[in-house]
């Protein structure tokens, strides 16, 4: 069965991943920006082409819909991206099938999975399935940068019922940690003849920055010989840590390209934090405020050991990612994302963080997501493991506790259920060369197949 719809996949995901879905300003009939806009109109055109009832809801988001009743089954995924950033193999955005294999950012995380479910449940229509209710797949613009979507369509349509989102890992997630946004900012100065200027590094909040530059600025004769030690120092510092980077020096300014490696926000020890090293690299060398707090309060931890934060309970440890980071004319802020055990919340963590930095720094609870638990044993969790398991022979694998966000946490009986996986090609998202192999889209295909049918028929 799976053949029959390949090639139509395939170009779909090719021609959806080829239409930038960054978040971008507003236009008419697209509150997140032009390609969120005609994307959402795309994939509905092919959702309409195969035979469901399609409704665009404001630009905001919109849904495929098939069968009859009162309860829906809903099916949510996500069309906008993070940004691409840096060091592509194959570009971005070109959705380009390379050695088995769809090349862009979206075709894991999330456009490659929510269309692989539309046809899946297409699939089930062509065999004669008898739905008995309203399977609803849902197609958001603004996951990645607050769930604006999931909200206009709560206040504008219909609750689902119950259902699953194809955007996080196998065999199911039955649980999800809080997630707060904190903004950190304050003054400073540099003191000496060798002085910090600008400072910069991080594209999106919840990804762990690959890259982060920084100006050193030498007054006088005898600064520009404290500059020439000040960058032979910060070399040999960033070098020991085996950190990647680059540096201009001329007329008294020095200019670091610092590089790291790029990770999920919910995982920061996947990455190198490249603000965080860039920084590391100029303790006990750079006499500033802000380098001096940083090291002291952040430094190069991902779990929040400076901060005064940290906590840990039976699904592990709080991750605490510094997605971004600006510093210029005496100003600083710092934007941290973090992802909580069940044994602290947001309003702890901002008390506990502010006893640590002091009255000099500002601490801003920007946002927050309360995460959930299920029941393992719920009748739903049963039957997405008994199809994972069936399709897959994988009997030991459990319900997984993941530090990721998904829609799930919008909706009432909602669930994360794959696509990630071992075994069939690396699965990279947030990061360089997201790509999505052809031999995972069947599996993933053939696990939804059997999943989505029995959960359909749940009474």
């Amino acid at each position: 069965m799976f053949e029959k719809y390949l090639p139509e996949i395939i170009e779909t995901i090719s021609k959806s991943v080829q239409i930038k879905t960054v978040l971008d300003v507003a236009v008419p009939g697209g509150p997140f920006g032009q390609g969120n806009k005609d994307c959402l109109e795309y994939v509905l055109s092919v959702a309409d082409k195969l035979g469901f009832r399609t409704v665009n809801l404001d630009g905001y988001c919109g849904y495929a819909e098939i069968g009859e009743g009162e309860e829906i089954v809903g099916i949510i995924g996500h069309l906008d991206v993070v940004p691409e950033g840096e060091g592509w193999k194959v570009p971005a955005y070109s959705g380009a099938l390379v050695d088995d294999e769809i090349w862009g950012r979206g075709t894991i995380d999330d456009k490659g999975p929510i269309i692989i479910a539309l046809y899946v449940v297409k699939a089930l229509m062509d065999k004669g399935f008898a739905f008995g209710k309203r399977v609803r797949v849902i197609f958001g613009c603004n996951e990645e940068t607050g769930s604006k979507c999931m909200e206009h369509y709560l206040e504008v349509d219909e609750p689902i019922s119950y259902g699953v989102t194809p955007d996080s890992n196998f065999p199911v997630i039955f649980a999800e940690k809080s997630i707060n946004n904190i903004f950190l900012s304050g003054e400073g100065r540099s003191h000496g003849k060798v002085k910090l200027t600008y400072l910069d590094g991080g594209i999106v909040i919840n990804a762990v920055p690959d890259l982060c530059t920084f100006t050193l600025e030498a007054e006088g004769i005898v600064g520009k010989i404290q500059l020439c030690k000040a960058i032979n120092a910060i070399s040999k510092r960033l070098g020991k840590n085996n950190i990647k980077f680059s540096c201009e020096s001329k007329c008294g300014k020095a200019v670091f390209a610092v590089h790291g490696k790029a990770a999920h926000g919910s995982v920061p020890h996947h990455g190198v934090n490249a603000v965080s090293y860039a920084i590391d690299g100029m303790c006990g060398v750079v006499d500033d405020d802000f380098v001096k707090f940083y090291n002291t309060a952040i430094g190069t931890c991902v779990h929040g050991e400076k901060l005064g934060c940290f906590a840990e309970d039976e699904y592990g440890k709080i991750a605490v990612n510094v997605g971004l980071c600006h510093y210029e004319n005496g100003k600083f802020e710092v934007r941290v994302n973090s992802r909580l055990p069940f044994n602290t919340n947001s309003e702890k963590m901002v008390e506990e963080i502010k006893a640590t930095v002091g009255d000099s720094v500002k601490v801003d609870l920007k946002s927050s997501s309360t995460g959930f638990k299920m029941d393992k044993d719920s009748p739903m969790i049963k039957a997405l493991m008994n199809a994972y398991a069936t399709v897959t022979g994988d009997y030991e694998s459990q319900p997984i506790c993941s530090a990721g966000g998904t829609y799930a946490r919008e909706f009432t009986n909602c669930v994360a259920f794959g696509p990630e996986m071992k075994g069939y090609g690396e699965m990279i998202i947030h990061e360089p060369n997201e790509r999505i192999s052809l031999k995972a889209i069947e599996a993933i295909f053939n696990i939804y197949l059997k999943a989505f049918e029995d959960l359909i028929s749940l009474e």
